[in-house]
């Protein structure tokens, strides 16, 4: 990722913006044998050979593009595939960018650092995580205290998974019970349909429930750890930061996340129009889970539209104001947005379900998941029933009783269905639009939608206007 140094000021001339210095990203491998030993290129060339692929695409996330080259060069001798680089992603760089990989006609994926371990739907991928290094004697003395006589579930950031082994065996004189989890597809390539095929995810075999357990992670602070966080649901939670070396408790973190996404729920309960945003193309049952939530805004009344977006950011959804809600269809962990800076709520599928459904409360329980997200929708359908969905509701948000607007009910029909504008015999009729009520609450509409604009009169001719930039434009002297 490029580094800005030096931030522009707002009184020059534009001139600093084109002599600024960018910084690459930083290099990790300076030789093809470093890079060889660092991004496991002899397995990654093994697994090319075995699936037979003739065109490979290589993903990497923009930490480690200036490695990139070098890697490209070391499989390209060990292999006859024709090698590419994906060099910016669709979406979120821990996801599988086969849109991008089918662009070019690959028929193999290798996805190079940190993954959220999505399934794909049609090419095959073989995940390199790295290998970064941790002081495991340092992390049992500083563990010795918080996790004496515990039964410890052990996870970890995919680019630490391969040290998990040391680290169980060294916790074993301090914890009652070590369960070391795993990444199935750590050492073999992931192929979709394929029989007996691992599949990407953690695993881990517990005796005893998980409420029982300490989970102890081992990776930096990431939207990795966050979903694990608030899916697991352990007795407790420990973080060892490998980089810093520091130890630190996730409870209290957990709680006030937990309070955040609660408060949005109750936002979203609250909406009368939801945006439905895509934010992947690549994982499996992805469309049909925005299948499900336009059935479920549907039978709630509600009026939902559908935003392909690419990479989210607050500029983008920001360009449609009549949207009181949000719910993102991505990744587990890319779904998970902190929204505080977006002017709405964004929310999980989960989350919405929670907001729409009037028979259940929120057991804690949280979901990220589209398979397990599905049959619970499945399950929640069934139990709800015929509810009045005409009864208003109570808002934790406003403190008041609120009526919900209906848009996919023919009985909610009234007099704001059909509108006549200003005085002529021109009427405007729309059902169920939040669009077109929206536009209609604006005191500015556009041009030539003015009521007591004269229609007869003749259109002005387009004009030269300023040239320049705002600093100066051209017309303007020192």
């Amino acid at each position: 990722m490029s580094q800005v140094n030096n931030p522009v000021a707002i009184d020059n001339d534009g001139s600093a913006v084109l002599e600024r210095n960018v910084e690459p990203s930083k290099q990790l491998a300076h030789t093809v044998a470093e890079a060889v030993e660092l991004y496991d290129v002899d397995r990654t060339a093994a697994h090319i050979a075995e699936g037979g692929y003739s065109r490979v695409a290589l993903q990497f996330p923009d930490e480690l593009l200036a490695d990139s080259t070098l890697v490209s060069a070391a499989l390209q001798e060990r292999t006859q595939a024709r090698v590419f680089i994906l060099a910016d992603t669709s979406y979120g760089s821990c996801c599988v960018d086969e849109v991008a990989a089918e662009h070019y006609a690959a028929d193999a994926v290798v996805h190079y650092g940190r993954t959220c371990l999505s399934l794909t739907t049609r090419l095959p991928v073989v995940y390199v995580f790295g290998r970064e290094t941790v002081d495991v004697a340092d992390l049992c003395a500083q563990c010795e205290t918080e996790l004496q006589g515990s039964r410890v579930l052990l996870v970890s950031d995919v680019q630490y998974a391969h040290v998990l082994e040391d680290i169980g065996k060294a916790l074993e004189d301090i914890c009652k019970e070590v369960v070391v989890s795993r990444i199935a597809v750590q050492d073999c390539a992931y192929v979709p349909g394929a029989e007996d095929a691992a599949e990407p995810g953690r695993l881990w075999d517990l005796e005893h429930p998980i409420g029982e357990y300490t989970m102890l992670y081992v990776g930096e602070e990431s939207l990795t750890l966050t979903n694990l966080l608030v899916t697991q649901r352990c007795q407790s939670a420990l973080s060892y930061a490998p980089q810093t070396r520091t130890l630190r408790a996730e409870s209290a973190r957990v709680n006030r996340h937990l309070s955040r996404r609660y408060h949005m729920v109750q936002r979203a309960r609250d909406a009368n129009v939801v945006g439905i945003v895509v934010g992947t193309l690549a994982a499996v049952r992805y469309q049909s889970v925005v299948d499900a939530l336009k059935q479920l805004i549907r039978r709630a009344g509600k009026k939902f539209y559908v935003f392909v977006v690419g990479k989210l950011n607050v500029a983008k959804l920001a360009n449609f104001p009549e949207i009181e809600a949000y719910v993102l269809v991505a990744c587990p962990e890319n779904s998970l947005v902190d929204s505080k800076d977006f002017y709405q709520p964004v929310v999980t599928p989960y989350e919405l379900l929670l907001a729409l459904s009037r028979s259940h409360e929120w057991t804690g329980d949280y979901i990220t998941d589209f398979h397990a997200f599905l049959n619970e929708l499945d399950q929640r359908t069934d139990d709800d029933g015929d509810d009045d969905e005409d009864v208003p509701h109570f808002s934790l948000v406003t403190g008041t009783l609120r009526q919900a607007r209906r848009y996919n009910d023919p009985r909610a029909s009234s007099s704001r269905d059909v509108t006549v504008q200003g005085g002529s015999t021109e009427i405007a009729q729309y059902m169920g639009s939040a669009g077109a009520e929206h536009l209609l609450a604006r005191a500015f509409r556009g041009l030539g939608h003015d009521d007591q604009e004269d229609k007869d009169s003749e259109p002005m001719l387009a004009v030269d206007g300023l040239s320049g930039i705002a600093y100066k434009y051209s017309h303007e002297t020192k």
